[in-house]
């Protein structure tokens, strides 16, 4: 079945909203990172910093005079978004067992984190998703992306891209507090490959969002991503990561590509976004 369009949400605000939004993230994000000791937060302060960014996309979407409940795939795309997810990864952990096999250095057939400890991987994989795959898809899919497209005043696949590359840049320079707060490394070549590879992740995102605007989806991308489930070991040389990373995305674009024409829009997409002044009654 063919792909049905969606329609993305309708804004009443200019563009003010979406820049004291995106500053205000970075400043909250700095002031995070300065108050943590090392690179990683205590799980305390992520489950805090999720519930903010989760506080700021809806606070946008109400300002702009968009119900929050437009975010919420329907019930129908829940099980065809968790069996697409899984069908991408047990493709790419039949890659990686022939990988292994053929002697390609970064794969082994050493079984994994996830195989040896399950349960601490799912206990990951759960706070990836909850306190940092969904707080930031609904700022820079969610609302982001979605905004630039409409500042554009049409509906053209123009409008989407431009979307599309903005939320992706912005989604690359959100990350630029811990880089140079938390992991304390400097402007060069390695800042330049870290920008490359996080715009084509958010590129990727944005892509899979445009194609389904099913946010659920798009969070378990995200989510696995951050926390592979590799039933073996898997630890590309540094060299390949960008390499690799390019290969990733242009798969998980292809699958769900395919999946939207064979499944349908009635499955994995979500048909019309629902949106309503905000109003004292709006829970």
């Amino acid at each position: 079945m063919s792909h049905t369009a969606t329609d993305p949400p309708s804004f009443e605000r200019g563009s003010l909203v979406p820049v004291v939004a995106y500053l205000l993230t970075i400043a909250v994000l700095s002031g995070f990172v300065l108050v943590s000791s090392g690179e990683s937060p205590s799980p305390l302060l992520g489950m805090v910093w999720g519930l903010f960014l989760v506080a700021l996309a809806v606070g946008a979407f109400v300002v702009e005079g968009v119900s929050p409940r437009s975010l919420v795939p329907p019930l129908r795309s829940v099980a065809p978004v968790f069996a697409l997810v899984a069908a991408f990864w047990a493709l790419y952990n039949l890659l990686a067992f022939g990988l292994a096999l053929g002697g390609v250095p970064g794969v082994t057939t050493t079984p994994s984190r996830v195989t040896a400890h399950p349960s601490l991987y799912l206990a990951a994989l759960g706070s990836a998703l909850l306190f940092t795959a969904i707080p930031e898809e609904l700022v820079f899919r969610g609302y982001l992306q979605s905004k630039v497209g409409a500042l554009a005043e049409s509906r053209t696949r123009r409008s989407v891209a431009t979307g599309i590359a903005v939320a992706a840049v912005l989604f690359a320079l959100f990350h630029l507090p811990r880089w140079f707060l938390a992991s304390g490394h400097g402007v060069g070549s390695a800042l330049a490959v870290r920008l490359l590879g996080l715009t084509l992740m958010g590129l990727t995102y944005g892509l899979v969002y445009a194609l389904t605007r099913n946010l659920l989806l798009v969070a378990l991308f995200h989510a696995t991503m951050n926390q592979p489930p590799f039933l073996l070991t898997v630890q590309f040389p540094a060299e390949f990561h960008l390499l690799v990373g390019l290969v990733e995305y242009a798969a998980m674009v292809a699958l769900v590509v395919v999946a939207v024409r064979l499944g349908g829009s009635t499955e994995l997409t979500v048909s019309r976004a629902r949106h309503a002044p905000s109003s004292a009654t709006d829970d």
